[in-house]
């Protein structure tokens, strides 16, 4: 099977350019790279003493944009010559259930990942993103090892 869409998703760890760089080389019509930046609530007694209680969304607006800028520089960078899409998804909860919802309301064929590969005992007390995702998606999921 010769996928035609491909999410990849990336945290800008150098572990996670490791599904980039599997992904550069595959044959697709379509890379979508998905980047998530999870936000937390202000609680309203601490906003109301901030001096501008707007700077916390227009910090949130700059964040968005600088993680924007840095996926369109890395589609530069790895995708030359290949249509590529980027995404930024700002999310308060779960992180993998927002890449399984992201890749469920866009034609995606499969999903690639990297795997940190901390061994069960590892994501027995820390969890592990990849392992929510392939247990929560209807999409196939292609997990890269980290490098070496």
């Amino acid at each position: 099977m010769q996928s035609q869409n491909i999410l990849v998703t990336t945290d800008f760890s150098t572990v996670s350019f490791a599904a980039l760089t599997y992904a550069a080389k595959m044959q697709v019509n379509q890379i979508t790279l998905l980047s998530i930046v999870q936000s937390g609530d202000v609680p309203p007694d601490l906003l109301k003493q901030m001096p501008n209680p707007n700077a916390v969304q227009e910090y949130r607006a700059d964040v968005l944009k600088q993680t924007k800028a840095k996926l369109d520089s890395i589609a530069a960078q790895y995708f030359t010559g290949k249509q590529v899409q980027t995404d930024v998804i700002v999310c308060n909860e779960d992180v993998a259930s927002e890449i399984c919802k992201y890749a469920n309301s866009y034609p995606i064929d499969i999903i690639v990942m990297t795997g940190q590969g901390r061994g069960a005992l590892g994501n027995l007390f820390v969890g592990s993103t990849v392992q929510k995702v392939l247990r929560m998606t209807k999409h196939p999921v292609l997990v890269i090892p980290k490098e070496e």
